[in-house]
């Protein structure tokens, strides 16, 4: 019986944000767990009779993308435009998310969900459910057969939402429980996080409920955190004995090595101090930022504190599940940033850096990096096999450069060249 697999091809991974391998040709072995045993730039000799052998010469063998944040109730609504964020929730999203209440409803969008997610490379996603625990319960069976590693939570709320969507503070404690027994560890790729949306769907007594049980049970927190102008004017008026925004979250116990606070706007100097003294991890999300009108994450700024970033579609306010799309959108928004400041002042981020964001950056934001997000010994063989040859029908010699290639795929929708998806080492995506 054949134990190991051997992959070849065009190998590709970041090993920082300005470093990249490019092997070609490179070889992957991969053991019968899914563990990568070794990288290499020539065959491996001996036991050939273990091991399965795979040719990719002409293709490229790149790390699966880590969206770290999105929604898998709000998909469906990609490009449904209303104003700003309060705006956009209000009209368009609370009434798909009452629709997951059905079992039925829940399992149609999460199976397409995990689908459309991995047919875009993706490998591991972090996804807010609804408030609905059966559905976030079907969400994770839908996970557990797609083959997908995914951290999901129910969206905790209990104010200042529709009566058909919050729930009493203890019933959402309870239930956060009962998911994490029954879910967080599945098989290795399966993780409970807990989802409080925002703060003003939240009573302070939720928020600390949130706290104690991420710190009893050592459990990962998503939410959003200055988002939007509107977002914290709403913030300061409920909780107005807070210092500001980010202190609420502190005060509460969420701010943790485990948390990912998405968008991340409007910090000041002392909540940005506060995120990175607490290990708290940030998702950079700019389609959707623009998409809402919200405004544009100081990257440069919080990159140079050594916050670890990573970048979430934030689907359906972000208006493609692909992180290609994304990484062009981080890059388009680094050069507002460029042309408003003064050149000198602000330096555009490169193909590299999104590249990084995307495959071992939001492996680090999930506390990840040591099991995937990028092609190395040691970790989860979570790869994609993307046809460049579609992309260079003229045989253009740019293709042997790695920063040319990557730069390539980003602005060229490289989602639609994927061919095969792998996780640990098992094929879960075929075109």
């Amino acid at each position: 019986m054949k134990t190991k697999k051997i992959i070849k091809g065009k190998l590709l991974t970041a090993i920082s944000p300005e470093i990249i391998l490019f092997l070609d040709p490179g070889y992957l072995v991969i053991s019968e767990e899914g563990v990568i045993e070794d990288v290499r730039n020539d065959i491996p000799k001996g036991r050939e009779h273990e091991q399965e052998y795979y040719d990719y010469s002409d293709k490229l063998l790149c790390p699966g993308f880590i969206d770290i944040h999105n929604h898998l109730p709000q998909f469906t609504l990609c490009g449904l435009y209303r104003g700003n964020l309060l705006e956009w929730l209000s009209d368009i999203v609370f009434p798909a998310e009452g629709r997951l209440s059905s079992p039925e409803v829940a399992e149609r969008f999460a199976e397409r969900f995990f689908w459309e997610l991995l047919s875009k490379g993706t490998t591991t996603t972090s996804s807010y459910v609804t408030s609905h625990k059966d559905a976030t319960d079907i969400a994770f069976q839908c996970a557990e057969r797609s083959g997908i590693r995914a951290f999901l939570g129910n969206v905790l709320m209990d104010q200042n939402a529709p009566d058909y969507l919050i729930k009493d503070a203890s019933v959402l404690l309870r239930d956060s429980e009962e998911l994490i027994e029954k879910w967080n560890g599945r098989d290795g790729r399966l993780h409970y996080v807990l989802t409080p949306r925002f703060a003003p769907t939240c009573s302070f007594d939720l928020l600390k409920g949130i706290g104690k049980i991420a710190k009893k049970r050592d459990a990962h927190i998503q939410s959003h955190l200055a988002e939007s102008k509107e977002e914290i004017a709403s913030v300061m008026e409920i909780f107005s004995d807070f210092e500001n925004y980010t202190d609420v979250y502190y005060k509460a116990g969420l701010l943790t090595e485990k948390t990912i606070a998405a968008h991340c706007i409007y910090l000041n100097d002392s909540e940005i101090e506060l995120v990175k003294e607490t290990g708290t991890k940030i998702s950079h999300c700019p389609s959707s930022n623009r998409f809402l009108q919200s405004g544009i994450m100081p990257y440069r700024k919080l990159e140079k504190t050594g916050i670890p970033i990573g970048l979430g579609t934030d689907v359906g306010a972000g208006y493609s599940l692909s992180m290609f799309s994304e990484m062009r959108e981080a890059i388009e928004s680094s050069k507002t940033i460029h042309f408003l400041d003064s050149p000198n002042n602000y330096k555009p981020m490169t193909s590299i850096e999104a590249f990084y964001l995307a495959t071992l950056g939001g492996a680090k934001a999930l506390s990840l990096e040591d099991e995937t997000g990028s092609l190395e010994k040691g970790k989860s063989a979570d790869f994609s096999v993307i046809d460049i040859a579609q992309l260079n029908v003229l045989n253009e010699n740019f293709f042997s450069n790695p920063e040319d290639l990557i730069s390539k795929l980003i602005y060229s929708n490289g989602e639609n060249y994927i061919e095969k998806v792998f996780v640990k080492g098992k094929l879960v995506y075929k075109k």
